[in-house]
């Protein structure tokens, strides 16, 4: 078995990186439990750090810990993705709205660098990269709101949603010949936001959010309906 490097002296810091970056990528699938002997073989590291991970990672509702039976990848659960997007609507539409009459000429410029970097992640293909961009791209618009509490709950919104992120921008959707053009349209709403911003036009700006926020939504619905066997909780 291949050990995975790490910096020296990480610890349940790398541990913690490493599965999470695992759960998101759903390489490690809802539900799945944790090999416990497993992670130490493959990641080089004691009991203890992974354990430290896993609480943390159970912290931020990744993980769900069993008492005297170790632990699993939390499952995504329909509830739980509903109420996901009922919260994503309501707060990607307040800080956008409040982006356009509250931003700087610095924050646009952080804007549009992190929506460049989306365009050219698409470009590549690298879904890794998509991710992380497309989520610089909506915290510096948080930034940009004028409220540093609704921007740092946003964010960890968006965190608690990389994981639904994923199945977004890597699931090949089921189309009746046509092509796949859903990253090339997220790449669009993100120039669509920009514009208004720019423009202040707050009314447009939170209708911009809106309509991206559905897009996610229903790119989400489509992978579920077309997944019957995934291991979901209904």
């Amino acid at each position: 078995m291949v050990i995975a490097k790490r910096p020296k002296g990480s610890g349940a810091r790398w541990a913690y990186e490493t599965i999470r970056a695992r759960i998101l990528s759903l390489e490690l699938a809802p539900g799945k439990d944790f090999d416990e002997q497993g992670l130490i073989s493959s990641l080089g590291l004691s009991r203890t750090p992974i354990r430290e991970a896993l609480i943390q990672l159970a912290a931020e509702g990744l993980v769900e810990l069993l008492p005297n039976r170790g632990a699993k990848v939390a499952k995504i659960d329909l509830p739980g993705v509903r109420e996901f997007f009922e919260a994503l609507d309501a707060n990607q539409r307040m800080v956008t709205r409040w982006a356009a009459l509250r931003h700087t000429k610095d924050d646009l410029r952080r804007i549009d660098e992190e929506r460049r970097n989306f365009d050219a992640a698409v470009a590549s293909g690298n879904v890794g990269e998509m991710m992380s961009t497309n989520l610089a791209f909506h915290e510096s618009i948080a930034a940009a709101c004028g409220n540093s509490l609704i921007a740092r709950s946003y964010s960890q919104l968006l965190a608690f949603g990389l994981r639904l992120s994923h199945i977004s921008l890597a699931y090949e959707a089921i189309t009746t010949g046509q092509p796949d053009t859903h990253k090339e349209d997220i790449a669009k709403d993100h120039l669509d936001m920009l514009r208004h911003l720019m423009t202040g036009d707050a009314d447009a700006a939170e209708e911009s959010a809106r309509l991206h926020t559905e897009r996610f939504r229903a790119r989400v619905l489509i992978f579920l309906q077309a997944n019957l066997a995934a291991d979901m909780k209904f």
